[in-house]
């Protein structure tokens, strides 16, 4: 049987929380990471990236398990 092929699409912002430009100049901006999955409507904020790419992993096991 051939396998059906599986698209999800997914939301990535990079949000950089406070700050001026003078703390910018003294240490890197706290950034946060917010992933939404278009299919399932599910939203979720990250403070890591491995952590984001995590969620979307887990968001395309669930499409192909449909």
């Amino acid at each position: 049987m051939a396998r059906e092929i599986v698209i999800a699409s997914f939301i990535v912002r990079f949000v950089r929380l406070g700050g001026t430009e003078a703390d910018d100049a003294q240490c890197s901006p706290a950034l946060r990471i917010s992933v939404k999955s278009i299919q399932s409507g599910y939203e979720r904020r990250f403070a890591r990236m491995d952590e984001a790419v995590e969620f979307i992993r887990d968001e395309i096991d669930l499409l192909e398990q449909e």
